[in-house]
């Protein structure tokens, strides 16, 4: 098998590297960010809740009907732990450990169910030009050290390395939102809150009837017009501002921004979060306007009441206590990164 290995990674023309001197890959939030204009989100209607020329910060205040008590997240970890040739052209090799848990609010008291974690190790390659012998190859040699590879087609110019390892790098943030869409659809009778972007997590048309939050703490606000951009910067914390609808790729939102957190030296962009409820299942569930905007303010409400509140933890102005707690527990479940790195770098290169 040994034998087998050492052909393998010469034929691959396998070079063991690190992450010093390559561009730096980005947080998962901040790619978040990045896909709202990927998603090519646009501006539907902004007098969803108010007519727009009545556009003025809400107060949050009231109980939701229907507060969120599944809280989920999703993290990766990765290492671009080598370069290999294929077709005359270098293309690295992107490793990830990526996870995903659910935790539960009970009262004041935060539990994991017993299947509610997900985790996992993959390999991710930009596989144009492969050849499906040596794809297959790879894939079971790297399986037996616990690792699976994910080999696909990218649509990015094939010559450019930085793009192609961004690429790998997307591959494996989408095996993190199928754990995270694994957890959120397993109960969809239940409301929940994603942090994230909820169109990435539900896909599908029966998707969009279940009770589900999603929560972006790094936001893009380039689809609303200039004046409403500019209301964001005076919202004092707990205020919102009117909900809009946001048409995306795979759903039709409605969407609102609220200042979760607070503090003395807060600049004006801080403390903003934006919130979505898939359209179709808020207005089932909420058949009037008074109805809507009430439940729109008890559960920016809600939310605040739950918000982070450790000055010590960096982005405590955007973040929720159990989705802080999530992270925590997810940090102890994924699988150690350097070891796989070690083990692949191994069986690529003796």
């Amino acid at each position: 098998m040994q034998q087998t290995n050492t052909r393998l990674g010469k034929r691959l023309g396998f070079t063991p590297v690190n992450d010093a001197g390559f561009l730096k890959l980005p947080p998962v939030d901040s790619a978040e960010a990045d896909d709202e204009e990927a998603q090519k989100a646009r501006l539907d209607q902004a007098s969803y809740e108010v007519p727009a020329w009545e556009w003025a910060p809400i107060a949050s205040s009231g109980t939701p009907s229907a507060p969120p008590s599944r809280f989920i997240d999703g993290s990766l970890h990765s290492r671009t732990v080598g370069v290999v040739r294929v077709a005359g052209t270098l293309r690295p090799l992107v490793l990830a450990v990526v996870g995903a848990v659910e935790l539960r609010l009970h009262g004041r008291k935060l539990e994991r169910p017993a299947d509610g974690q997900r985790t996992d190790c993959v390999l991710c390659l930009a596989a144009n030009q492969m050849g499906t012998e040596l794809t297959l190859e790879l894939d079971q040699a790297v399986a037996e050290r616990g690792i699976r590879l994910i080999a696909r087609e990218s649509d990015v110019e094939t010559h450019d390395f930085e793009m192609i390892r961004r690429r790998a790098w997307d591959f494996a943030k989408g095996e993190m939102e199928e754990l995270e869409r694994r957890l959120l659809l397993r109960d969809a009778s239940t409301p929940a809150l994603a942090d994230g972007l909820l169109e990435r997590r539900l896909v599908t048309i029966e998707s969009q009837r279940q009770p589900a939050i999603g929560m972006v703490k790094q936001v893009l606000r380039h689809y609303l017009p200039a004046p409403f951009t500019s209301m964001l910067y005076d919202l004092r914390p707990g205020d919102r501002t009117p909900a809009f609808l946001l048409q995306t790729k795979n759903a039709q939102l409605v969407s609102w921004y609220l200042r979760l957190g607070e503090g003395e030296l807060m600049g004006p962009g801080q403390g903003l979060v934006r919130l979505s409820v898939p359209l179709e299942y808020f207005e089932r569930r909420f058949p009037t306007p008074r109805a809507r905007t009430a439940e729109l303010s008890a559960l920016s409400n809600f939310l605040r009441q739950i918000r982070c509140r450790e000055l010590s933890y960096g982005r405590a102005a955007v973040s929720l206590e159990p989705i802080v707690r999530a992270e925590e527990q997810l940090h102890a479940l994924l699988p150690p990164i350097e070891q796989r790195a070690a083990a692949l770098r191994r069986l690529l290169a003796n």
